[in-house]
């Protein structure tokens, strides 16, 4: 039998895997619908606002694409590494 402890842990853990899950959904439908300028215009605004308020981490995103590198046609990682580039 399972402690009434481990199953709290489930499922906080189950709810929190929910609610990233829900984020991740927003955040597909705010974006699905974007032309390439458009898109352009909220990355720029959001490195903005992180630069302006310290969290901006470009070694992080750079990780990030080093990461998906593989996924990724040649012609996307060379675009993404682009836009990386002049994030700096």
């Amino acid at each position: 039998m399972s402690k009434l402890s481990q199953y709290k842990g489930d499922e906080i853990k189950k709810n929190e895997e929910d609610d990233a899950q829900k984020e991740l959904k927003n955040k597909f439908n705010t974006y699905k619908n974007m032309s390439k300028e458009q898109l352009n215009v909220q990355l720029m605004q959001e490195v903005a606002r992180q630069k302006s308020s310290g969290s901006f981490d470009y070694q992080t995103l750079s990780n990030m694409v080093e990461n998906l590198k593989g996924a990724l046609p040649e012609k996307d990682y060379q675009n993404v590494k682009r836009i990386l580039e002049s994030l700096k």
